[in-house]
């Protein structure tokens, strides 16, 4: 039976996702830091050239993030919910992942890194008025 209590839980564990995300996120930005000092700014391009477990994680933890709030999408549908908070974080994660990739392919282009780490932030900021709103 699909009802707001069920997209309450799902929500806590999509908050969580997020926050490990982010927390992952952090220490794929202290490698990259690392790597900008050992290779030089003008090198960006071998910044991931020996990428840590943590940059795979991190990529591939995204595609789980999209599932569950695709899964939440489904649900709000369902139950005939107001759909502007998942479809604002759906929005937000799908840029999050291009922006990702471009710092990945494009190596780095300017304010991607900040951008990034903000859009995360407001994803979770969004997740958690929704789920304030359903209480």
């Amino acid at each position: 039976m699909l009802n707001k209590i069920n997209i309450k839980y799902l929500l806590i564990f999509s908050m969580s996702l997020m926050l490990i995300q982010i927390f992952i996120g952090t220490g794929v930005r202290e490698f990259i830091d690392e790597q900008s000092k050992l290779y030089g700014k003008l090198d960006k391009d071998l910044w991931l050239s020996n990428p840590s477990f943590n940059f795979y994680f991190h990529r591939s933890f995204s595609i789980l993030i999209f599932l569950v709030n695709g899964f939440l999408f489904i649900i709000s549908k369902k139950i005939d919910m107001s759909m502007k908070y998942i479809n604002s974080v759906l929005i937000l994660i799908l840029l999050e992942i291009i922006i990702g990739a471009m710092m990945y392919y494009f190596a780095f282009p300017i304010m991607t890194q900040p951008i990034h780490l903000m859009i995360a932030i407001l994803i979770f900021v969004i997740q958690f008025y929704w789920y304030l709103k359903i209480n």
